[in-house]
């Protein structure tokens, strides 16, 4: 009997370690990470003028409104509307409630902490952040890093200045449904110039 229940224990051991070998590649295959010379060149030039005013997009949920780049990570990962479990196998979700990436108050992003945003505890309070929609580009900078309970409602609240929140489970470590949450916020230093 023991024997039985010993290769039963290790069936189920290989199907979590797969299960989460799968997701880690699946988000590996999703990232894009062919841009960052354009990123580099963007950073250093954010003013020049654009021709599109993104201001009054509208996107259906689990539609491509853009992408987040992290140049210190050499990582671009597409963004959609919406933060269903669905819409988060395949890139970060744009929280509905909040404005869009770009605009004014607090934009929030959700992402996996064992897909796309499984590197993020390697970013640092000063690192740059590109929200790219429709080819304008807006920089961020890091200005806090924290982690709170799965349950805390600061995450989402509206924010003085033009805010880009990024959220995933904590520990990234932790097995199962994670306590807290990772949060980065960062604040909008460069908004591209607009043709009208």
């Amino acid at each position: 009997m023991s024997k039985r229940l010993s290769i039963f224990l290790i069936v189920i051991g290989i199907a979590f370690l797969s299960y989460q070998l799968y997701w880690i590649l699946y988000g590996l295959k999703a990232e894009e990470n062919d841009n960052i010379k354009i990123v580099n060149n963007i950073i250093e030039n954010p003013n020049q003028a654009q021709s599109v005013d993104v201001t009054a997009q509208v996107f259906q949920e689990g539609e491509k409104l853009g992408s987040l780049i992290i140049p210190k990570l050499d990582q671009t990962i597409a963004i959609f509307e919406g933060d269903s479990k669905e819409i988060l196998k395949k890139g970060i979700g744009h929280v509905i409630t909040t404005p869009l990436p770009g605009e004014e108050n607090n934009s929030v992003l959700a992402g996996h902490r064992d897909t796309f945003f499984r590197n993020l505890d390697k970013l640092e309070i000063g690192d740059k952040l590109l929200i790219e929609r429709s080819d304008i580009y807006f920089i961020y900078k890091i200005k806090k890093i924290r982690i709170v309970d799965k349950d805390d409602k600061t995450v989402i609240v509206p924010r003085p200045r033009s805010t880009l929140t990024l959220t995933t489970c904590y520990p990234f470590t932790y097995i199962g449904p994670a306590p807290q949450r990772y949060i980065i916020e960062a604040e909008l230093i460069k908004k591209p110039k607009i043709e009208l």
